[in-house]
């Protein structure tokens, strides 16, 4: 097709791209606010405005009837000129303004009406004359009306931009300035590519409030279960011997006053923090159970930093769910060592083992490795000893040394 050029191209490009990020849109859909709103609007208003120039340049290379060529210059004015609004409106609210008050986008309206006036009567009254053969003949004091309004819009975005300068990102200064001063098709492709990665990157963001909104609510249902359990343990002790009971009871308090903050932290925590949660719950545990729970610590490397309660629970499982009082003596180990890319921390006991189709055990660790993953990329797998019990190994990355 001979009519087609660089700037139908251009046009066709914008297209495409709009039809490619209305269906990100709506893949997005649960982001709130005004980022995915302004982004249809522009994406819906560059598409109209490239389909009408695209139409405007086949109606005049095939020689369409004057009143055809009239109506596609005269649509590709109206929306050229109204798609640059969603676009300032983008920019105003990047800069943390309202763009329904800024003196801005009503400034620019009021000069974005004024242009299409002009065209539009410059036109029907013949000044700006439409033949098949050429796209418009300017009457040159019409022509230089149109060319100081967008000059005069062109100079209120640019002062807008330098007066907001510091508000802005780098990416956001670099592509307001050029979109400034390129074609609506052009403009369009720049800010649509800024939306879009605006707009990805708060659909990645909420998806990461979910996930860390979630590790808050399991961190919080497991915190009074440790609690519970450990008060249960005093009260059996208290039966079989208050003074040690009295001890436990003192210990549990200055470990519930200095542990406390650590516990609620929606951050990592150091290993060894973790580490004296987990001994602290064993001490108690020993001491309800006497003679009957063994403990082996071997964990040399304590330098890193894991998700709270990801220790303490699985240790707890441990004596939950293998201890019996008529059975052979519980013994369980805690070991930690550094393995390539990271550090691997092993929880292994002699009970009886739990299946992977149990229900409580299994959600207390489901919980634990989606905390491991959201919050420091770590991961947990479980699987029964050789010798009977069960081994539950979670491995936790470490960065590079540089």
């Amino acid at each position: 097709m001979e009519w087609i050029n660089f700037s139908s191209l251009m046009e066709a490009a914008a297209i495409l791209f709009g039809v490619f990020g209305l269906v990100v849109s709506h893949i997005a859909r649960g982001v709130d606010g005004w980022p995915r709103r302004l982004c249809v609007a522009i994406l819906f208003s560059s598409i109209i405005a490239s389909v009408f120039d695209l139409l405007k340049t086949a109606a005049l290379y095939y020689h369409a009837t004057i009143p055809v060529c009239l109506a596609m210059t005269l649509s590709t004015s109206f929306a050229s000129t109204f798609n640059a609004l969603p676009v300032t409106a983008y920019f105003i609210s990047c800069c943390g303004e309202d763009w329904r008050k800024s003196r801005v986008m009503h400034i620019q309206g009021v000069l974005s009406a004024v242009l299409i006036a002009v065209q539009v009567v410059g036109r029907l009254s013949g000044r700006f004359v439409v033949t098949p053969e050429y796209e418009i003949l300017l009457d040159r004091p019409w022509a230089f009306s149109c060319l100081l309004i967008i000059v005069a819009i062109t100079i209120l975005l640019l002062a807008a931009l330098l007066r907001r300068w510091k508000k802005l990102a780098n990416v956001q200064r670099f592509v307001f300035l050029i979109s400034f001063f390129t074609p609506f098709y052009g403009q369009s492709l720049l800010v649509e590519l800024l939306l879009l990665i605006e707009l990805v990157r708060r659909y990645a963001e909420q998806k990461d409030e979910a996930a860390r909104q979630r590790t808050r609510v399991a961190v919080l249902q497991m915190r009074p279960h440790f609690i519970h359990n450990t008060l249960m343990s005093i009260y059996y002790l208290c039966a079989q011997d208050p003074k040690k009971a009295q001890q436990v009871i003192k210990d549990f308090s200055r470990y519930l006053q200095s542990n406390f903050t650590t516990i609620v932290k929606e951050g990592t925590v150091p290993f060894a923090e973790e580490l004296e949660h987990t001994r602290a719950y064993l001490a108690v545990e020993q001491v309800r159970y006497e003679g009957q729970l063994f403990v082996e610590f071997d964990t040399p490397n304590t330098f890193f930093r894991i998700p709270p309660l990801t220790l303490q629970p699985i240790v707890e499982n441990a004596v939950k769910y293998g201890l019996d009082p008529d059975m052979e003596p519980l013994y369980v180990s805690v070991v930690t060592e550094e393995v390539p890319g990271g550090v691997r921390i092993v929880v292994e006991d002699t009970g009886p083992g739990f299946a992977p189709s149990e229900g409580e055990p299994q959600l207390a660790l489901d919980n634990i490795r989606e905390r491991l993953k959201t919050m420091c990329n770590g991961t947990l797998s479980i699987e029964p000893r050789e010798a009977g019990g069960t081994r539950v190994t979670v491995f936790v990355p470490l960065p590079e040394k540089g």
